[in-house]
């Protein structure tokens, strides 16, 4: 009796053991399978609005992105950590007046960059669409956000597109006018991403 119940705890004991061991080795597994990526030449950011008179772009194509996605056997699974970072200053269009105005509107001078930082994602590998959630910072306003986009994964490289639509008002800045308000820039502006990461 006392050596089937040592045998029974110690097949016990060697149990907890193995179960433990397993745990610890899946977490490293899933530790190793993050792969981390960064926006490099080519990735551009657009703005574009309009107005009373006519449409308007901002461009920008020096910024970073980076972030932690997980891949097996070729295919993106998920995306566990993603940040994103604009000097305000970096956006610019055609015209040196409209640069200006837009820069003051969005307080480059106090806030210099425009942010964002993922805290959910869902990734849909067939569809190759991403769901990315979390908060962007323009002007010193914070609001939570939602972007889709498209993706696509060849070796080392992510190409990530799409766009979104906000209100300028949503972030406490003020439309910008010029002509002594002849001119009026409507509310709503579309951010359209094109991001090229590496690993």
């Amino acid at each position: 009796m006392k050596t089937s119940n040592l045998s029974s705890k110690a097949k016990k004991y060697l149990g907890r053991i193995s179960a433990l061991v397993l745990v610890i080795s899946l977490n490293a597994f899933t530790v190793n399978e993050q792969t981390p990526f960064k926006s490099t030449t080519g990735s551009q950011i657009k703005v574009i609005g309009t107005s009373n008179i006519h449409d308007w772009t901002m461009n920008a194509s020096s910024f970073v992105c980076e972030g932690n996605y997980i891949l097996k056997g070729g295919q993106l699974q998920d995306i566990t950590s993603l940040s994103f970072s604009l000097p305000v200053v970096n956006l610019k269009g055609k015209e040196d007046l409209l640069n200006s105005r837009a820069h003051k509107a969005l307080k480059a001078s106090e806030y210099s960059k425009i942010t964002f930082k993922l805290t959910n994602a869902v990734v849909q590998s067939q569809q190759k669409t991403i769901k990315a959630t979390g908060n962007l910072t323009i002007g010193g306003v914070t609001n939570p956000i939602t972007f889709n986009s498209t993706y696509t994964l060849s070796g080392d490289e992510i190409i990530c597109k799409g766009s979104k639509s906000i209100k300028m008002s949503e972030y406490g800045i003020k439309p910008p006018t010029f002509m002594l308000g002849a001119l009026k820039v409507a509310n709503e502006v579309t951010i359209d991403l094109a991001i090229k990461l590496k690993n």
